[in-house]
């Protein structure tokens, strides 16, 4: 055994007396690492279809956070995580969550339950990066298997995404209920091809370049649905800003350039049945425009301004109404007590298409302030770590980090503009996120402060191996 394997093995000693325990528990945590992984997975190319699977009122969702909390007490770094100044505000957070929470239980009982999940799956976050510090081989068995992930996405989340538009008819549907198996989102498929593309561009676990290309294709089948386009467009933007390559965005630029023009000179249009939105280098333009502007298209801007609409009828009954302390609470249709219902009888909507807006709406300015710093404290944690690696010359941990920043920053792109965070679909991915980069700049720091750095050869493996838990 090396020198840095007996000082992890000692380590891990001393804190489980018990041979045993010493063997048992880092296996199943590492049970519960894969199962997690899976989960994630079959959430990105499964969506709403995977998120139905179990017996109401408890579905797989809800089996995973059961796992997530035994875990969480086995990894037994719980109380250094909440120590972190991460972890202090995130306290807060919750507390403040929670607050706003317990006084409409007995009221509206699940529906309490069920809109409290947008924080409650911050309980994933910390189970992450609580199995990452304990085990810091996790982080890179994470990147090895999410290369595998978004190799297979690329070529099966086009399959799932265009079988959601066009087989509903013909797809698999849950006894009870509209939903089909898959049932994906525009805006999760937009920000999962984003990671994937910052994923090839950086290179991590040896990804392939041309993954790149593939998935601009199959960015122009989710072009009608303008959050998912967005948030890849910003994704995107900032990982070619942060890792310029100038070749790379050249071969991107033209191939973009020849996959428009090919639908502009074959008039290649198509229309999903069951909508009015069809699929045309014009929607695409149209999309576009209505992004940054004014649009001539009813569709488009219907949808915008009865946005527009209701979030500022939530600004007036929070920031300047009854609602600034702790908004309406956890519990309460917000679409009919704001007056924008949308949805039908069977599944009413029931937050606005923000999630931003909806931990204001639900928990008043505080609520959306204490949010707001939570991800910004993750985000400058993130950006000093990558900027370290860089100026260390730490090449997979500086990917890592730039990787982790792109796919967040699709994820808050994505949350504004849909009820997003709201649902497992996308809510457990971007915790799961949230604890890599907690977990992985946990590691790094400790690295950086206890050992002498390598060279530009030293893996992300062979970097986190020397870190003493």
């Amino acid at each position: 055994m090396s020198s840095s394997g007996t000082a992890v093995a000692t380590a891990l000693a001393a804190h489980t007396p018990l041979t045993r325990n010493v063997v048992i528990w880092p296996r199943l945590l590492l049970i519960y690492a894969f199962l997690h992984g899976l989960w994630f997975a079959l959430y990105a190319f499964l969506g709403k279809g995977f998120a139905y699977a179990g017996w109401p009122p408890f579905y797989v969702s809800e089996l995973l956070l059961s796992l997530a909390l035994i875990a969480l007490l086995a990894t037994r770094r719980l109380g250094a995580l909440i120590l972190t100044p991460l972890g202090g505000i995130l306290s807060c957070f919750l507390l403040w969550q929670v607050g706003c929470m317990l006084p409409y239980l007995e009221t509206f009982g699940f529906d309490t339950l069920r809109d409290s999940v947008i924080w409650g799956y911050s309980l994933f976050g910390l189970t992450v990066a609580a199995l990452i510090v304990r085990l810091p081989r996790s982080l890179e068995i994470s990147i090895q298997r999410y290369r595998r992930f978004a190799r297979l996405y690329i070529f099966l989340g086009p399959v799932a995404w265009l079988a959601t538009l066009y087989l509903r008819d013909w797809l698999p549907i849950w006894p009870g209920t509209n939903t089909s198996v898959p049932l994906i989102k525009g805006d999760e498929y937009g920000v999962h091809l984003a990671g994937a593309f910052a994923f090839s561009l950086l290179g991590l676990g040896k990804a392939r370049p041309w993954w790149a290309l593939v998935i601009l294709a199959d960015v122009l089948l989710g072009m009608s649905v303008r959050s998912g386009l967005l948030a890849f467009l910003c994704a995107a933007a900032f990982v070619l800003i942060l890792r310029p390559q100038f070749r790379r965005m050249a071969i991107l630029a033209a191939a973009s350039l020849i996959l428009v023009l090919t639908m502009v000179d074959f008039d290649i249009r198509f229309t999903p049945p069951g909508t009015t939105r069809e699929l045309s280098a014009e929607v695409l333009s149209r999309s576009l425009v209505s992004l940054i502007g004014d649009s001539e298209h009813s569709d488009l801007e219907g949808t915008k301004e009865w946005r527009l609409k209701w979030w500022r009828a939530i600004r007036d009954y929070t920031f300047a109404g009854p609602y600034f302390w702790t908004g309406k609470g956890y519990g309460v249709n917000l679409a009919e007590s704001d007056g924008f219902q949308a949805g039908t009888p069977e599944e009413p909507l029931r937050s606005p298409h923000n999630s931003h807006l909806t931990f204001l709406a639900r928990s008043g300015v505080p609520g959306l302030g204490l949010w707001t710093i939570l991800q910004g404290i993750w985000a400058a944690s993130i950006v000093r770590a990558y900027l370290l690696a860089r100026k260390l010359n730490l090449l997979s941990w500086s990917g890592l980090f730039a990787w982790l920043l792109t796919y967040w920053i699709a994820f808050m792109v994505a949350a504004s503009f849909d009820v997003f965070l709201e649902g497992p679909m996308a809510g457990i991915p971007f915790w799961t996120l949230f604890g890599l980069g907690w977990g992985g700049h946990t590691v790094f720091r400790n690295y950086v402060k206890n050992h002498h750095c390598g060279g530009p050869a030293m893996r992300l493996s062979q970097e986190a191996g020397y870190v003493v838990v």
